[in-house]
C-alpha cells in the first residue's frame, strides 16, 4: 500500500482502520469456529505463527481503534512457554463438527490480538468470523421440512 503525502510523513494512513476484536466477538462460539477455520487453512507452522503475527502487525500501514481511539496492541501475551502447543492445539487446529468451543480466560487476548492482527490483513475474511444467515430457520444439522 503507498501512502499519500500527507500520511508518509507520519508513516501510517490516517483514514485506514482496524476495529479491536471486541469481548462480544470473542465470546461468540461461531466466532471462534470461523476464526480457528480460517487460521487452520493458513498453512502457518504452530513454529511461525510468533513471527507470521509479528510481521503482518508491523506491515500494518493504519490504525487500530477501539471506540474511536487509537490502540497498540500487547504481543507480550504470546510470550509465554507453552505458546507453540497452544498454536498447534488452537490455532492450527479447525473446531471439529458439532463441537462448541469454549473460551479460556487464560485465551482471551491472544485471540484477540490474533484475530484483530488477521483482520488488518484479511479485512472481508474478518467480516464474516461469527456472522450466520439471518434467514435460517431450521437448526442447524437438521434438513428443511418441505
Amino acid at each position: 500500500m503507498y501512502l499519500c503525502a500527507n500520511c508518509f510523513n507520519i508513516g501510517y494512513c490516517q483514514k485506514e482502520t482496524t476495529t479491536l476484536v471486541s469481548d462480544r466477538q470473542i465470546e461468540n462460539p461461531d466466532f471462534l469456529k470461523d476464526l480457528r477455520a480460517f487460521t487452520s487453512e493458513l498453512s502457518v507452522s504452530p513454529d511461525k505463527w510468533i513471527e507470521f503475527i509479528a510481521d503482518t502487525y508491523r506491515d500494518y500501514r493504519g490504525r487500530i481503534v477501539y471506540k474511536g481511539q487509537e490502540v497498540f496492541l500487547e504481543t507480550e501475551v504470546l510470550e509465554v512457554k507453552s505458546i507453540r502447543e497452544w498454536f498447534r492445539d488452537f490455532i492450527c487446529t479447525p473446531v471439529r463438527a458439532g463441537a462448541k468451543p469454549r473460551l479460556r480466560e487464560e485465551s482471551r487476548e491472544r485471540i484477540r490480538l490474533i484475530a484483530t492482527v488477521l483482520a488488518t490483513r484479511f479485512p472481508f475474511e474478518a467480516s464474516t468470523w461469527g456472522m450466520r444467515a439471518a434467514n435460517d430457520n431450521h437448526p442447524p444439522n437438521q434438513p428443511e421440512q418441505n
